[in-house]
């Protein structure tokens, strides 16, 4: 089945801003196993050409310890990104919603009201979430500062999509 631990949730219409979110992780931990982001152009994200899609991300989104929730209008109105997300909450899977494009903590699912959200318009908030998944999967901490760039991509990103959204 693989190695993934971490279990990158978006809507496909969102994957510049997740395949910026992944950038980030990577730039701010060393990941010991993978992370599943289906939308990412490198090829190591994502799920291998001609596998039955929905037995994948069922299988890899049972054994990741822990799922990034892209949580855009786009997202929350896609069907799949809900059966992830329900899936994750059933799993009792450790779940960061990060919002963007205007979706608010208490727009969330109810399930989703109380965990770790982030408003990835604000770069200190990232910063807080990706220490907080380092920390729950054991991945060590690349220098400090190294993630900057890719953080400013991911705040400037997701600042985009908060005007466009509404």
């Amino acid at each position: 089945m693989g190695d993934i631990r971490l279990f990158v949730s978006h809507s496909h219409d969102d994957k510049v801003i997740a395949a910026a979110l992944v950038d980030a992780v990577e730039a701010t931990m060393v990941p010991r196993e993978r992370i599943l982001c289906t939308s990412h152009e490198n090829s190591k994200y994502r799920e291998p050409e001609g596998v039955d899609v929905s037995k994948y991300l069922r299988d890899h989104l049972t054994q990741s310890s822990c799922v990034l929730a892209l949580c855009t209008p786009n997202s929350m109105k896609s069907p799949w990104c809900l059966f992830e997300l329900g899936g994750a909450w059933a799993l009792a899977t450790r779940t960061y919603p990060l919002l963007a494009g205007g979706v608010s903590q208490e727009s969330l699912p109810a399930a989703l009201k109380s965990a770790d959200a982030a408003d990835l318009a604000v770069a200190g908030e990232i910063r807080k979430v990706l220490a907080n998944v380092r920390r729950s999967l054991g991945w060590d901490e690349r220098i400090k500062g190294s993630a900057d760039k890719e953080i400013d991509t991911l705040v400037n990103l997701a600042r985009r999509t908060r005007r466009h959204s509404h």
